[in-house]
């Protein structure tokens, strides 16, 4: 979409879309038509671009699209997502062209190309770490076995997929609505008409999403839940009022024991924020006063939250305790750096970086430590 990172600053998912106004991303917070290396600002503005790239039918039209395509500083490798037993990462690259699913090995040896074709591949590994879903655009979604073998196309429209917990389903977006697919692509149907972006919740019981939240705009999405079965839809940020400029959110993520939602309230001033999953005890967790915040991941024991600031004057990789308390900069370097992602174990985080003067995928350890290059430089 991603991107385009992955999540709005996000929605998404770029991608934010992210790479989406939903990072990663669409994943709406990266909110500028070009992606400045040197601050989040252009990262809220990429990561609402992005989400919306990986999701065009929530706002983002075809000259939007060619317009973020012609931008000079966009990322040419994108959300990088570790494989469920830490040992690889996926991520998004358009070395070749368009953008296509590589991986590489997380000591950084044997990096390949996965997909052909894909032009916009937001990959997420299915939960046994055997295949990666991904989008097509604008042909649909497609899975690819990790080893890249065995490439075919699940849908024939669709954006933005996420896995089921259990693997037996993928969630995604189609124009204006949110559907449901067997992994092996059969039974699609509808689970609702307001938005997309779907998260799962750690159980698989309930989905987190997008959704217009009744006004007439492009990028006025709120957080929404509803049961797996698209029962049971309710607004979860409802309080942070209706408009583009007040109550606009992207880039939802589950904590990991599912009790808490962590979201980016955007455009305006692009903070982090988190929530019960019942939609109770809204609190902000970064502050205006200190720069723009986007691209949240929670830590795999829920005790940390990693995210992007340009607090110090340029595009950073940030971590908090899940109470706002001790937040500090990883990244501590001049370039552009975004669009964190914790191993499995929680002792590294990856992230995408130009410090080398192209993008690619780096690893560092938690606390900021032993940060490298893992992708390779180069067509």
């Amino acid at each position: 979409m991603t991107e385009i990172p992955n999540e709005f600053p996000l929605p998404p998912d770029a991608f934010e879309r992210q790479r989406s106004l939903l990072s990663a991303h669409v994943e709406a917070g990266r909110h500028s038509s070009r992606l400045t290396r040197r601050g989040v600002v252009g990262v809220v503005g990429v990561v609402l671009i992005g989400g919306l790239l990986v999701t065009p039918a929530l706002g983002i039209g075809g000259r939007l699209l060619d317009l973020i395509q012609g931008a000079p500083a966009r990322p040419e490798v994108q959300t990088p997502v570790w494989s469920p037993d830490g040992r690889r990462i996926a991520f998004q690259s358009r070395r070749d062209g368009d953008f296509e699913v590589y991986v590489v090995n997380a000591d950084g040896s044997g990096q390949r190309r996965l997909t052909r074709d894909a032009r916009l591949a937001t990959p997420a590994w299915s939960p046994d770490g055997r295949k990666l879903v991904f989008e097509s655009w604008p042909t649909g979604l497609g899975v690819v076995n990790a080893d890249g073998s065995g490439q075919r196309m699940l849908t024939r429209r669709g954006s933005a997929p996420a896995w089921s917990p259990d693997g037996r389903k993928i969630a995604f977006q189609r124009g204006f609505g949110m559907y449901v697919v067997n992994a092996d692509g059969s039974r699609q149907r509808r689970l609702t008409q307001r938005g997309g972006l779907p998260r799962w919740s750690p159980d698989g019981r309930k989905i987190a999403f997008l959704g217009n939240n009744g006004t007439p705009c492009d990028f006025c999405f709120h957080v929404y839940v509803m049961n797996a079965d698209g029962s049971g839809e309710r607004d979860l940020t409802r309080k942070l009022g209706r408009g583009p400029f007040g109550g606009s959110a992207s880039s939802p993520v589950w904590s990991p024991d599912g009790q808490r939602i962590a979201f980016v309230r955007n455009p305006s001033n692009s903070e982090v924020y988190v929530m019960n999953a019942d939609g109770s005890g809204l609190r902000r967790l970064t502050r205006k006063s200190t720069g723009r915040s986007a691209f949240p991941a929670w830590s795999p024991d829920g005790r940390k939250l990693a995210f992007v600031s340009d607090r110090d004057g340029n595009s950073e990789v940030y971590v908090m305790n899940a109470d706002a308390s001790g937040q500090r900069n990883l990244a501590r370097n001049p370039a552009y750096d975004a669009e964190p992602a914790w191993s499995p174990d929680g002792r590294k985080l990856a992230f995408v970086s130009d410090r080398d003067g192209s993008f690619g995928v780096y690893v560092m350890n938690a606390d900021g430590s032993g940060q490298r290059r893992l992708t390779q430089r180069g067509p």
